[in-house]
């Protein structure tokens, strides 16, 4: 008997229903009676259906078509409320289907009804399509599978609330995901100088995001009475905004950041009342996607830096802890990451781009016992040894 206990499903039903013809097709549903008897009485019940199905078919008998919806009424009904909203996907998770099926799915499957896509081999035409754009440079590998991904579990939800009998194995393209970008120590200490040149908001924004680790939406929601504590020199993340729609984190998962030296020292230099966003408009307001988006590249052009994106930043506070020996697993809930191989990209990085760590950041690290805070005084001192260096060239002959 072809019946297993799967960890979500419960008692499944899996096997290869092969015909008098010579076809066969795979047969995968879940046991409407939770048990092992039951699966097993369900798999004797499908397997003479689909031989029913098959003599009917072999003599010319029509076969009661089970009705099913159309893909655009499924994924705009049961789908989006069940599977989309009552599995909670976060905001931005809701944009990027909605945007998905506008621009992909809607006009190549919004017409035809689920079991037509199954049985009629849209599925697989629709994989052959999208590797043609890859190969043509007009999508990228991660973009495909951003499009592959919720087509699959759309047809899947469908053969769980028992729409469909089966549904064909979407699968991913291979994926070598692209190193990360940072910078280096002494382009990061540039990168800070600039930000001092700017506004106050921005320069706090950027040490937040290079002392840190936060993410711009998570910089956009900080509020001083809620998430810093600077006589314990932490910050809470419980929060980001985007599009102006504040809710939790990536990952759903609130997590509290110990604060560099000079993450502390950015944060007490500000001339504001502690209350309220700690990066903020003048009139106290919450930044804006377009103007926190702008505002990095101004940065980078006053430090003499190609223009980068915040996520940069975020990277380069990563890959600099990993260089100076973090534990990964620290690194990880500091960073906010919900699996560890996300956090080894940062050390696979610093494994592959070794340094010598400037003796100024190696002594900072030594008065300090506590691994954690060794890391931490090396994190802090990233600035003050670029600034001392930089002050030492314009001394010498020569300088400027």
């Amino acid at each position: 008997m072809a019946t297993r206990k799967d960890t979500t499903k419960g008692w499944v039903v899996d096997f290869t229903m092969s015909y008098p013809d010579g076809n066969r097709a795979r047969i995968r549903e879940r046991s409407p009676v939770q048990s092992r008897r039951g699966a097993e009485a369900y798999e004797r019940e499908l397997r003479q259906q689909e031989l029913d199905r098959w003599i009917a078919r072999a003599h010319g008998v029509e076969v009661e078509r089970k009705e099913v919806p159309t893909f655009a009424v499924w994924w705009s009904g049961r789908f989006w409320r069940e599977r989309v909203i009552g599995q909670r996907n976060s905001r931005s998770e809701r944009q990027a289907k909605e945007c998905i099926y506008r621009c992909h799915l809607e006009q190549r499957f919004g017409s035809l009804p689920l079991d037509e896509i199954v049985w009629g081999g849209h599925v697989a035409d629709f994989r052959a399509t999208l590797a043609e754009m890859v190969e043509a440079e007009d999508l990228s590998v991660k973009r495909a599978n951003n499009v592959l991904t919720p087509l699959g579990t759309a047809l899947k939800y469908a053969v769980e609330c028992r729409v469909l009998e089966w549904a064909p194995r979407v699968g991913l393209f291979k994926l070598e995901r692209p190193e990360i970008e940072w910078w280096e120590l002494e382009q990061y200490a540039r990168l800070l100088e600039g930000a001092r040149r700017l506004e106050p908001c921005w320069n706090v924004a950027v040490h937040l995001a290079g002392e840190a680790g936060l993410r711009v939406g998570e910089i956009r929601a900080l509020v001083w009475e809620r998430d810093v504590d600077l006589i314990g020199e932490t910050l809470t993340i419980s929060r980001q905004v985007r599009q102006g729609v504040e809710g939790p984190p990536k990952g759903r998962k609130r997590r509290t950041i110990p604060m560099t030296s000079t993450l502390h020292e950015a944060l007490r230099g500000l001339s504001v009342v502690r209350r309220g966003f700690v990066a903020r408009n003048e009139d106290g307001s919450a930044l804006r996607d377009g103007q926190t988006t702008h505002a990095i590249y101004r940065v980078c052009r006053k430090a003499g830096l190609p223009e980068r994106s915040w996520h940069v930043v975020r990277h380069t506070y990563g890959t600099h802890a990993a260089m100076f020996g973090v534990n990964p697993w620290r690194l990880m809930a500091w960073m906010g990451h919900k699996r560890i191989d996300e956090t080894m990209r940062y050390v696979h990085v610093a494994e592959g781009h070794q340094r010598p760590l400037p003796e100024a950041l190696l002594t900072a690290g030594a008065v300090e016992t506590d691994p954690d805070r060794r890391v931490l005084a090396m994190l802090g001192a990233r600035s003050r040894h670029h600034n001392g260096t930089a002050r030492k060239r314009e001394s010498q002959p020569g300088g400027n």
